[in-house]
């Protein structure tokens, strides 16, 4: 069987976008101090700028979930210990004709067996320059996050226990990018049309934690598409971006035949 790995890289679509907070975004992090009087549930950090990012982990790991469950995957394959089980095909010939684990990747070991070859790429997101400035402007109780209060209601006495969690403030935006590598014999509207139905699907759920409470709503707005093509030969790559920058998702599917014709490279 012929694997991702011994075909032609042919083009790469590069997918730049703005991911705008909706409602309070909230990606956690190991919190390895102790504060008396401390918010418990920090969020994760640059340790250079101390700004929030969102780890492109994140994302991707959200969309290949949601993903996974819309197309009835098996969920086969244990990881972190056996507590997080996901869908990854056994076989490479399965791990080919399978629209998740050829876009999203495969577990290392299925990697170094059948050579798999994982087609996009999904960067961490950083706070764009104007959302920087104005979180630092906005005297937040902690830089550039909010402190929102909870409380966990006993079933039985109903005693709240009060919990406090950081969040990134609604209308923050971080500026993004995926990476989606085509190769010969690929079929690009399948790999475009899959990427932007689970950029769909995080709109519909969330992103981070404490959605089922109202954090993590999100939209993806500002996309922009870059076409490198590279041609046997040539020391060079074309580099072609697409005609006009895209609003939204429900742009994108307004134009999506248009779209996928140009990811073509037609």
């Amino acid at each position: 069987m012929e694997n991702a790995i011994d075909r032609r890289l042919e083009r790469i679509v590069l997918l730049e976008f703005v991911l705008h907070v909706v409602t309070g975004l909230r990606v956690g992090a190991q919190d390895g101090s102790f504060t008396i009087g401390g918010d418990e549930n920090v969020i994760i950090r640059d340790p250079l700028s101390n700004r929030p990012y969102v780890p492109g982990s994140s994302l991707k790991g959200k969309m290949r979930s949601l993903i996974e469950r819309t197309q009835g995957m098996e969920q086969n394959w244990p990881i972190a210990r056996d507590r997080v089980v996901i869908h990854a095909c056994r076989a490479g010939a399965d791990y080919d004709r399978c629209p998740v684990c050829s876009l999203f990747g495969a577990p290392a070991p299925q990697q170094r067996t059948y050579l798999c070859q994982t087609r996009l790429r999904v960067s961490d997101l950083f706070l764009t320059d104007t959302s920087e400035q104005a979180l630092r402007e906005a005297g937040t109780t902690l830089p550039y996050v909010e402190v929102k209060a909870e409380a966990a209601i006993d079933r039985v006495t109903s005693a709240a226990v009060p919990r406090t969690m950081e969040r990134v403030p609604a209308g923050a935006e971080f500026g993004g990018r995926l990476t989606l590598l085509l190769y010969e014999g690929d079929d690009p509207a399948r790999s475009v049309d899959l990427t932007v139905q689970a950029l769909e699907l995080v709109e519909a759920d969330f992103l981070g934690g404490g959605g089922s409470r109202g954090s993590g709503r999100v939209t993806f707005q500002d996309l922009t598409l870059t076409r490198l093509t590279f041609a046997p030969g040539e020391p060079r790559a074309e580099r072609v971006t697409y005609k006009q920058t895209i609003g939204s998702l429900d742009d994108w599917r307004a134009h999506r035949d248009a779209i996928v014709g140009w990811a073509a490279g037609s």
